[in-house]
């Protein structure tokens, strides 16, 4: 059995690899080589490079959520509320714009906050900036939520006009009861009868003025390294299907 991944998603896929090992009793081992000559179960760690054995997740899936404006025209013809990635002058500001389509932790993402300086943005990737209260990370697994954690920001900052929340603006991943947040079931069911991903985080946002979830982007890598109990409840999850 092996975890097929990239150089950059290297780490989790490792730690997990190690959970999985300790609890199978066997060796999970790690590889980011396309012509890889491991055999066995495999599981697809983030990444939809071709391999020549198939395995847990899907491949275009996969590359479909790490291209943010084609996740986003797929969410649209889906039918699933998102943040919809465009091009073109905005009808109206606050916007974000998105340098970056493959970007992660907040990269090339900045806002402008109205016509007067759009001028410096003419011809970028944009969505309309949404009032998110709250913002969530879902791990799903199979269809199912496995964890649920709200963006918070910390204590001695101050909430920002047009929040972008990620780590590099003050805000971290604070874990929340599910039964307080009953929409988000359906939501997510939803979501999975049109993007049957086999795993990962959602970032999810209530839409505060149209009261209503979208899907904000979906991480098929989540970082497991620096939270043991987001890697033992991927690991028992893998160990239920293997």
């Amino acid at each position: 059995m092996f975890i097929f991944t990239t150089r950059r998603m290297f780490p989790s896929a490792k730690a997990l690899a190690r959970a999985l090992s300790y609890r199978l009793g066997d060796r999970v081992r790690v590889t980011a080589d396309v012509n890889t000559r491991l055999t066995g179960k495999m599981i697809r760690w983030g990444t939809s490079n071709p391999c020549p054995v198939s395995g847990v997740n899907r491949g275009d899936l996969i590359y479909e959520a790490s291209q943010k404006n084609i996740f986003s025209s797929r969410m649209v013809n889906s039918g699933v509320s998102c943040v919809e990635i465009m091009r073109g002058t905005p009808e109206w500001f606050p916007v974000v714009i998105r340098r970056s389509l493959t970007g992660y932790g907040g990269i090339g993402i900045s806002v402008c906050r109205d016509a007067r300086d759009w001028s410096t943005f003419s011809g970028v990737y944009w969505s309309y900036y949404r009032n998110f209260r709250p913002e969530l990370g879902v791990h799903i697994f199979n269809g199912k939520i496995i964890k649920l954690f709200r963006k918070e920001r910390y204590d001695y900052l101050t909430e920002e006009e047009f929040p972008i929340r990620n780590a590099i603006r003050g805000y971290h991943f604070q874990r929340v009861e599910l039964g307080n947040y009953p929409k988000l079931i359906p939501f997510v069911e939803n979501f999975y009868d049109r993007f049957p991903i086999m795993f990962g985080r959602m970032d999810v946002g209530w839409d505060y003025d149209n009261k209503l979830y979208r899907v904000i982007e979906f991480n098929t890598a989540p970082c497991l390294t620096n939270n043991q109990d987001t890697l033992d409840v991927y690991t028992d999850e893998f160990v239920n299907i293997l």
